[in-house]
């Protein structure tokens, strides 16, 4: 049985209902011609940050493999995973958000620290449609500084994170109430283990590229291929 590899020898009952699955692998690419990462002038702190930074939108490979994208089920999976202790920090470091795009999971507390040797302001807001509806701005006035925060992912869904003193930082966060999620590396590659067998919707979301929904069948100790164009 597939549980048996991912389980201690001290199974309770139903534990390998809860871990036997298969996976999901895939890449996400570029339809079409690769579009160019834009260029944002800095407009403070030049001296640390330099004149020019690119803005991490358009991280694609030569041959098309588009990073920080997100690949999620639409829905938790009956009789799936929950998210464990999971100890997150998002970092201000050399002017960006670092990393620029995380999953996190839905009613967890954030640390948020600063690198840096000059003021960030960390402004996260929730995403919906078009809009963005504040959640919190916090101040980090120094190099050092780590502030733990519970409002942030309170609720499911797009953060957006920018610095009210540096407006050519920006960065983004998945709030998921499910850990069935990857970002995409410099290849564009994904990977979501122990999944239930079953059809699943899977979204692939990319801040510049927009979304796309993609129906997938997972088997029991098998993994599924999926590659999806933007």
């Amino acid at each position: 049985m597939t549980c048996i590899r991912k389980t201690s020898l001290l199974l309770l009952a139903g534990a390998c209902a809860l871990w036997a699955g298969g996976s999901i692998t895939g890449t996400v690419k570029v339809k079409g011609d690769i579009p160019k990462d834009e260029t944002r002038i800095v407009t403070k702190n030049a001296e640390q940050c330099g004149a020019k930074m690119n803005a991490q939108k358009y991280v694609i490979s030569a041959s098309g493999g588009v990073k920080w994208a997100v690949a999620m089920l639409e829905e938790a999976p009956k009789g799936g995973k929950a998210w464990g202790q999971v100890d997150l920090v998002y970092n201000n470091k050399e002017c960006r958000f670092e990393p620029h795009v995380l999953i996190a999971p839905t009613g967890g507390t954030l640390k948020v620290s600063n690198s840096d040797d000059m003021l960030h302001n960390a402004n996260f807001s929730q995403v919906e449609g078009d809009k963005k509806k504040g959640i919190v701005n916090l101040a980090l006035p120094r190099k050092g500084l780590v502030l733990e925060n519970n409002r942030i992912l309170r609720r499911a869904g797009l953060i957006s994170v920018e610095c009210d003193a540096h407006d050519f930082m920006q960065g983004w966060i998945w709030s998921l109430p499910h850990p069935y999620a990857s970002v995409t590396d410099s290849n564009g590659g994904f990977k979501i283990d122990d999944v239930p067998p079953g059809s699943y919707k899977l979204k692939v979301w990319h801040e510049g590229l927009g979304e796309k929904i993609v129906e997938v069948k997972v088997e029991d100790g098998q993994d599924s291929k999926v590659n999806v164009e933007l």
